[in-house]
This record gives C-alpha cells, sequence and structure tokens, in this order.
C-alpha cells in the first residue's frame, strides 16, 4: 500500500498544548478564474481631445473679443461682450481635468455646455458681433463629449 501524500512536517503544540493535527499539503494547483477585462483605450480619444481644444479656443476667444470690445467701446460694452463666453471659462477649467477625470466630469462639461448654448443664444440674439462663435464652439463640445468614445473613455478604470 502507497501513500498518496507526502511526510507530514513534525507536529507542533496547538494553542492548548496539543499536537495540531492539520496536515500541511504541497501547493495544490487551482485554476485561476480568468475574467475578460473591458477594452480600454490607450489614450485620449480624438472626440475628447478635440472638445478640449475647442473650449480653450473659446476661452481664448472670449478674451480677445471682450478686449477688442473694450477697447474701442468701453468697459460696459466689454462685460456685455464677455457674457456669452462665461460658461467656456469654467469649461476649460474642466477641460484641463479631462486627462485623469471620471464620468462626473464629462457629465459637468455636457451641461455646462448646455447653458453656454443658452447664453450664447442670448448673446447672438441681442446682436453681439461674433456671438455666433460661443455657440457654435458649445454646439460642438456638446456633440463631441456625447459621443460613446467619450463615455467609453470617461468611464475607464484608473490605477490610483
Amino acid at each position: 500500500m502507497s501513500n498518496e501524500y507526502p511526510a507530514l512536517p513534525p507536529q507542533q503544540p496547538g494553542h492548548n498544548g496539543e499536537a495540531a493535527h492539520r496536515p500541511q499539503y504541497p501547493h495544490a494547483q487551482h485554476p485561476q478564474p480568468q475574467y475578460p477585462h473591458p477594452q480600454v483605450p490607450a489614450g485620449m480619444p480624438a472626440a475628447v481631445r478635440a472638445a478640449q481644444v475647442v473650449i480653450f479656443a473659446l476661452a481664448g476667444l472670449g478674451v480677445v473679443h471682450s478686449a477688442l470690445v473694450g477697447a474701442f467701446s468701453g468697459a460696459e460694452a466689454a462685460g456685455r461682450a464677455f457674457a456669452p463666453y462665461l460658461m467656456a471659462w469654467v469649461l476649460l477649467v474642466l477641460a484641463f481635468l479631462f486627462p485623469s477625470a471620471g464620468p462626473g466630469v464629462r457629465i459637468a462639461a455636457l451641461v455646462l455646455g448646455s447653458v453656454q448654448i443658452v447664453l450664447a443664444l442670448g448673446g447672438a440674439a441681442q446682436g453681439t458681433p461674433f456671438g455666433i462663435l460661443p455657440l457654435a464652439g458649445a454646439v460642438a463640445v456638446v456633440v463631441l463629449l456625447g459621443q460613446g468614445s467619450a463615455g467609453d473613455w470617461f468611464r475607464r478604470p484608473r490605477t490610483r
């Protein structure tokens, strides 16, 4: 009769002075379950990068436009010219967070882009020069961040 188990190590006393009778088996080979990993995008998708660039351009355009209007028409007119770009400045802060942000930043950017559309419509209705530019930029941001690839990228797993 052969012994299927390897020799047991010497018995060591248990917690109450008795010998511990737990056999020590060699490392058993248990297969590890393989779970499918979601496809993780390697870099920022083109739609997210394009939205980021549009936001940077909108914020810069707002400053240039307000400065030019202020130089020729005064401070009050500069403030009116800057109003359609107001949310672009908040979006600018969010755009800097895009590389490490989660889905909450994307949702906030979509909401702020929608508010920017409303403000830009008001500016265009009042006849603000170049009032259509912040409107077009905000629509572009909402469309770009609304794409599925943008949503997938903002929901990607991140390491801490």
